[in-house]
C-alpha cells in the first residue's frame, strides 16, 4: 500500500468508489506522489513515526540544514525581538526592585520586590534564547541543532515566566496582605 487513495481495511479494491462508511472518493488525477524527504519524515505506509518530545542528549542527532537567506533574516528578526523583550523586562525587573526601597516610607511598594526580581529572571532567560537564535543565522551546517536548542530554551523561557508569574502573583498578594495587616495594628495601637 503505497500512498494514494486506499480502500478500507477488509474491503477489495474494486475500483467503483466506496458504497457508504468508506474514507470517500479518490482526489481528481489521483493522490500526489509521496517525496522522499515525506516519506523519511512520516516513516513507511506501514509504521509511521513516533512523534515525541525532543530530549536534549538527541539534539546532535539533527541533520545538515542551512537555512535560506530568507529564512535567517526572519530567525534574525525574532533573535533580536527575543533580546530586546529580555532587556526591556529585566529594566524595568531592577526598577521595580529600586521602587521597592521605598516599603521605608509605604510599606505598600514592599510588592514591587517580587514582581522585580520575577522581571528580572524572566528578562535574562529571554536573552538567553536570543542568543541561541543568533547562533542558527551566525554558524553553517549545524542549523537544525541550533534552532532545536533555541526552542528548548524558548519553552524553558515560558515556563519560567509561568511559574514566576504564578509564583509573583502568590506573594504580592502575601506582602499586600502583611502589609495592610501591620497598617491596620499600628492604627489600632494608636
Amino acid at each position: 500500500m503505497q500512498g494514494g487513495w486506499q480502500p478500507p481495511p477488509g474491503e477489495e479494491d474494486t475500483g467503483a468508489p466506496p458504497q457508504g462508511g468508506g474514507y470517500g472518493q479518490p482526489p481528481p488525477g489521483g493522490a500526489p506522489p509521496v517525496t522522499e524527504p515525506l516519506r523519511r519524515a512520516w516513516g513507511s505506509p506501514l509504521t509511521r513515526t513516533v512523534h515525541r518530545r525532543v530530549h536534549p542528549d538527541d539534539v546532535g542527532s539533527f541533520g545538515n540544514y542551512e537555512f535560506n537567506d530568507m529564512e535567517n533574516s526572519i530567525i534574525d528578526k525574532t533573535a533580536s525581538r527575543a533580546k530586546l523583550w529580555g532587556i526591556i523586562s529585566t529594566v524595568l525587573g531592577g526598577l521595580q526592585c529600586l521602587a521597592s526601597c521605598g516599603a521605608v516610607a509605604n510599606a505598600g511598594m514592599a510588592s514591587y520586590l517580587p514582581a522585580g526580581i520575577i522581571a528580572i529572571v524572566i528578562g535574562v532567560t529571554f536573552m538567553g534564547v536570543g542568543n541561541s537564535l543568533k547562533m542558527v543565522v551566525q554558524t553553517q551546517g549545524n542549523d537544525l541543532m541550533h534552532m532545536m536548542q533555541a526552542l528548548q530554551k524558548m519553552g524553558s523561557a515560558f515556563m519560567v515566566q509561568i511559574i514566576c508569574a504564578i509564583i509573583g502573583f502568590v506573594l504580592a498578594v502575601l506582602i499586600f496582605m502583611l502589609a495592610a495587616f501591620v497598617l491596620v495594628a499600628a492604627a489600632a495601637s494608636s
